[in-house]
């Protein structure tokens, strides 16, 4: 099976051309799209039709899957391995999670494994609005101003769930277990303060950080296509969601995104 690489943006992401996800993947091409990911971090695929399954065995080879705290929004017809992502409504109520990724966060940063990455699935679109943005976290550590890397360097960060009832800390500076490379872990949707400092104390680097984090430079925004299958590396991407049109009845954004569980944080 062949297929090109093509880079999104200078700051992150490549599009996968040519590839069907839904086919058995043989050794040769699964390590070259592997490659591929952690060369760009955020793959997006290009033109796909996938069945639940499909899709649930596709993200299957990159690691074992990690179903979402939030049971009531997974898929219906036998697949708790697939988040519905939706702004559909039956019945009066939401058929999925609707007001997903608000800010920028990693997914499950709050847990003791943190999610590797995450796959989400077009399904249905909207004729604007809607975009993802992705900020790569290598780069922003690489450009960290002194004073700010100082902050934070060797320290470890809160992560909290009200959903979980969890909290629980990860090194702000993580290491990347497959390349070694250092990013920024932190987020202003999950991180809530840095342990051993007065949450005042902590406040302002935090925000600064950020500030930093959220560059255009860092960042590259999807505009969805239909059947695009978008691969993001959680361990060293940020992302979020444009809900600027949630509160209208005619917006209709309904995603499939499966997770692939990860390590504990170095």
């Amino acid at each position: 099976m062949s297929f090109d690489i093509r880079p999104l943006s200078d700051a992150i992401g490549a599009e996968i051309i040519g590839l069907d996800a839904g086919q058995p993947l043989d050794d040769a091409v699964f390590a070259a799209i592997h490659k591929a990911h952690l060369d760009h971090q955020v793959l997006v695929f290009r033109g796909q039709s996938l069945t639940p399954r499909q899709q649930i065995d596709f993200s299957k080879r990159f690691g074992p899957l990690d179903a979402h705290p939030t049971q009531a929004t997974n898929h219906p017809d036998g697949y708790p391995e697939i988040l519905t992502v939706s702004t559909r409504t039956e019945n009066g109520k939401d058929v999925g999670l609707r007001n997903a990724g608000p800010q920028w966060h990693s997914d499950l940063a709050y847990r003791e494994r943190p999610a590797l990455g995450s796959m989400l699935y077009a399904l249905e679109l909207p004729d604007s609005g809607g975009n993802t943005g992705f900020a790569n976290m290598i780069a922003a550590y690489d450009a960290l101003p002194a004073p700010l890397r100082n902050a934070i360097d060797g320290k470890r960060a809160i992560f909290s769930s009200k959903r979980e009832g969890t909290e629980r800390p990860h090194p702000a500076i993580r290491t990347h277990p497959e390349t070694g490379a250092k990013s920024i872990f932190v987020n202003p949707q999950l991180t809530t303060g840095i342990e051993g400092m007065d949450d005042t104390d902590a406040a302002a680097p935090l925000a600064d950080i950020y500030a930093h984090c959220a560059e255009e430079r860092f960042i590259y925004w999807h505009c969805w296509e239909p059947g695009d299958l978008i691969f993001w590396d959680n361990r060293c991407v940020l992302h979020i969601a444009d809900h600027s049109r949630l509160d209208d009845p005619t917006y209709i954004r309904h995603m499939h995104r499966t997770t692939i569980a990860g390590d504990v944080p170095y």
